[in-house]
Order: C-alpha cells, then sequence, then structure tokens
C-alpha cells in the first residue's frame, strides 16, 4: 500500500513537473487593449494597452501598422503650464521584465486615417515590431471611452 502511494506521488510530481516546463511564458504579452470610439469622420483614433516584456533583455517598440489605418505614430500626452499637447515618440523602450502603459493623457498609439468608420465592437488588427525582430500581432476591439 505504501508503494503504491509513493508511486502515485512520483506519478503526479513529474507529471507537474512536466506541464510547468512546457507552459512558456511569451517574451512579449499585450493585455487589455482597446481603440477609443471616435466621432464618424475622425482623422485619428487612439490606442491603448499594457505592453509586458518578460524576457532579459531591454526591448524597443520599433513601428505598429494596421490594414486599419494609413500610419500609426507613438505619441504621449504632456501637460505644460496647464495645457496638455502630444509629442511624438519614434520608439517605445521596455526595460527587462518590465512593461509600459499606454494609456488616455499618456503614452498612447496615434492611429490616423481609418480606412473605415470603426464603432464599439468593431476590432481591428494590428502588427507591433519591436527590436531583434520580434513581431506581434494583436487584435484591437474598438471601445467608448474608458476613464
Amino acid at each position: 500500500m505504501r508503494i503504491i502511494n509513493l508511486f502515485s506521488l512520483f506519478i503526479v510530481s513529474t507529471l507537474t513537473l512536466i506541464a510547468c516546463s512546457q507552459s512558456k511564458v511569451a517574451p512579449i504579452e499585450i493585455d487589455a487593449p482597446w481603440i477609443r470610439e471616435a466621432p464618424p469622420g475622425a482623422t485619428a483614433m487612439a490606442g491603448y494597452m499594457r505592453i509586458i516584456n518578460n524576457s532579459e533583455n531591454n526591448i524597443i517598440l520599433h513601428s505598429a501598422s494596421s490594414p486599419a489605418f494609413k500610419a500609426i505614430e507613438f505619441h504621449r500626452s504632456v501637460e505644460k503650464d496647464g495645457a496638455y499637447r502630444m509629442v511624438p515618440h519614434l520608439h517605445l523602450h521596455i526595460a527587462a521584465n518590465a512593461s509600459i502603459e499606454l494609456r488616455p493623457g499618456d503614452y498612447h498609439l496615434m492611429m490616423f486615417n481609418p480606412t473605415s468608420t470603426l464603432k464599439e465592437g468593431d476590432s481591428v488588427e494590428v502588427e507591433l515590431v519591436f527590436s531583434q525582430e520580434q513581431t506581434v500581432n494583436t487584435t484591437i476591439p474598438v471601445k467608448k471611452a474608458q476613464y
């Protein structure tokens, strides 16, 4: 009886180790992406998400593109003397084992000239290109403003 219990414990432990070793975490994760719904005819929209760098290396987000927009840039809203303005950034740096939050009033994707009117419930495909030739494709839903 004791041998069977030890054998069962051995089997369960081995299977647990195998399962844990096979569940690799992606080096780059995209969490809670969304695009703010804009009025019909708007020439720009904003996209938000959390980009998580699970790797041991610093990474750089070099570009973003989507068939749903003519161009996508990285911007940051900056307050100076009570007025906000958007400052373009060529790249976004994400430290090793850290994340960057793209959110209203801060860093965000500035998405220019949508190819169609996008409303809540729609979603678009976006390709993010990082350093070391890492590419992440993500589907981003369009939602009403979230504050």
